[in-house]
């Protein structure tokens, strides 16, 4: 990579900006400077991690969406929250999904439902008996952790409200240890350092997950629609950056997940890996997109009775 027939190639040839669209400390700056580390070594420049947080990750895909087609700038564009607007919410997208040029998919987030030791649940069924709105915590409306709080809510039959506005979900999650909010989303890796003052209730897949194996899946429950609302961590560029120069960063990404020292970081540091080329990246979506479509009349009823 980088060289041809003994010259080295144009690109890349200055500093790379990976665009993070959340706040320092986040899973996703964490995965973003582990692949910087390997990426400036084989590429023989900067790799520059830019957390640039707001909107429940909208805004970092925006400016990635915006940024000039150069391969100079790259980042993660969070998914979710673009579909929930679309599907789930009945707004048009701030981009153009579709046209965004993807680089690779390295993981696959899995979350856990979660509420604080000081609450009385003890299942999601306990949830449901309390008879009221429950208060959970999110980094903004349309964001994956509304997205599956909304979507638990439908799906089992209680209304749900949200304490908005934290800038990543290691900060929600300790909203809920402090007990400003009854609930919260996340995966093991936001929330591993509050573990003691919080109880997993529910791990949002089709099975149980290895870190907390006593923890009923979401797919035993029966409720095989919330298995398939965790985002794609994929690293993309602006549209119309030139496939050549995505392919240099994509060979960088397939050698990383290759990697058994990386993958074993990944995997104790919480990441499901997932690694996907752009064509199973969009067959995934798609198939995300649907299950968003299903969710959208409960959302929406759920909606209906709050008013």
């Amino acid at each position: 990579i980088g060289f041809t027939s003994g010259v080295r190639a144009a690109y890349p040839e200055k500093p790379i900006t990976f665009i993070v669209p959340f706040g320092a400390g986040s899973t996703f700056g964490a995965l973003a400077r582990k692949l910087g580390q390997r990426w400036e070594k084989e590429l023989n420049v900067s790799i520059v991690v830019k957390p640039l947080p707001g909107s429940g990750g909208r805004r970092g895909g925006i400016q990635i969406y915006k940024s000039k087609p150069d391969g100079y700038t790259i980042g993660w564009t969070h998914m979710v929250p673009f579909l929930s607007d679309q599907y789930l919410r009945g707004k048009k997208p701030a981009i153009d999904l579709k046209k965004v040029s993807i680089i690779y998919q390295i993981s696959r987030s899995q979350f856990y439902l979660f509420v604080s030791k000081k609450t009385p649940y003890k299942s999601v069924a306990d949830m449901k008996k309390a008879g009221r709105a429950l208060k959970f915590s999110s980094t903004g409306i349309g964001a994956i952790t509304w997205v599956q709080a909304t979507a638990l809510g439908a799906t089992v039959g209680f209304p749900v409200k949200f304490v908005l506005g934290y800038k990543k979900l290691a900060d929600a999650a300790l909203a809920v240890a402090k007990g400003n909010a009854e609930a919260g989303v996340g995966g093991f890796g936001h929330f591993r350092a509050f573990k003691d003052d919080l109880r997993p209730l529910m791990f949002f897949g089709p099975k149980r997950d290895s870190f907390f194996p006593n923890v009923v899946s979401a797919g035993e429950l029966g409720y095989s629609q919330l298995t398939n609302l965790g985002a794609p961590r994929v690293i993309t560029a602006p549209p119309g950056t030139p496939e050549s120069r995505l392919k240099v960063i994509r060979a960088a990404a397939i050698r990383a997940t290759k990697d058994k020292g990386f993958v074993d970081w990944a995997t104790k540091a919480g990441f499901y890996m997932n690694p996907r080329g752009p064509e199973g990246m969009w067959k995934g979506l798609d198939v995300q997109a649907e299950t968003f479509k299903k969710l959208a009349p409960m959302v929406a009823k759920m909606g209906k009775k709050k008013k």
